[in-house]
């Protein structure tokens, strides 16, 4: 499957004249819980000609593709990602930690990560991961069920919250990373274990029994997380290095 991703990104690199920095793996996929029917959730960075910046029309800044079975491929120009990233979006620093790669110029991932890096933003990021997963845990109940996968959705998100709040650090972005934080809680690891092992066989709409062990720590945590979240400092970020180092993405590869 990864050729066949790899040839739609060359032919997307050649159809719409752009330049594609850096490909990853989002989703389930990259995220390490994928269901058998998951997907392929393709992300990917590309810059334009250097006429085309300098154009008074600004020019596309995000290709999406039109989802079939298997492929969902969605690219952002370098300079949204920028733009994103002063803001500390989550979404670049998930892709760019993402296990699974695609494409890459030559060093590109690690240099634009340390950049992302720079100009993280705890409280921000950590708002966007609690919003998730309050929104997730209202979404995810189907009568007196829930959806297997809307949990680890959730507690994904929970615990990348967590991380940021008690670390101060940029959240990974693979599952079993995150879970190294309640490792002893031994009785919630071995129910999301249980729910690890239902998923693996599980089709995407597939429901599972409400897990008290589960919804408790939700609620507990957020709540934690949702009061701790207040004492993080807030920050703007200055733009200047990001434009250095558009400006220099741009005369190496427009």
């Amino acid at each position: 499957m990864k050729k066949i991703i790899q040839e739609r990104l060359l032919d997307i690199q050649k159809e719409k004249n752009i330049k594609i920095l850096f490909s990853s793996e989002s989703g389930s996929r990259g995220w390490g819980f994928p269901s058998p029917d998951s997907d392929y959730d393709v992300r990917f960075f590309y810059v334009r000609s250097k006429n085309e910046y300098l154009s008074i029309n600004e020019g596309k800044d995000q290709y999406d593709f039109p989802i079939n079975d298997l492929l969902d491929i969605n690219g952002w120009d370098i300079r949204k990602a920028l733009r994103l990233m002063m803001k500390s979006n989550a979404s670049p620093l998930e892709w760019l930690q993402s296990p699974i790669t695609y494409m890459e110029e030559p060093g590109i991932r690690e240099e634009i990560f340390n950049l992302a890096k720079q100009y993280f933003i705890p409280r921000a990021t950590a708002h966007h991961y609690l919003g998730i997963s309050t929104n997730l845990l209202e979404k995810g109940i189907v009568g007196e069920e829930f959806k297997i996968k809307k949990y680890f959705y959730v507690l994904r998100s929970l615990l990348s919250a967590k991380w940021i709040i008690d670390k101060n650090e940029v959240a990974p972005m693979e599952f079993h990373i995150l879970m190294e934080q309640i490792q002893e809680r031994t009785e919630l690891v071995e129910a999301i274990n249980l729910l690890w092992e239902k998923k693996k066989i599980a089709l995407e709409g597939a429901l599972t029994s409400v897990q008290p062990i589960i919804h408790e720590f939700v609620k507990t945590e957020f709540a934690r997380c949702d009061e701790a979240v207040k004492n993080i400092e807030r920050r703007d970020n200055d733009k200047t290095e990001l434009d250095i180092f558009f400006r220099k993405i741009i005369e190496q590869y427009g």
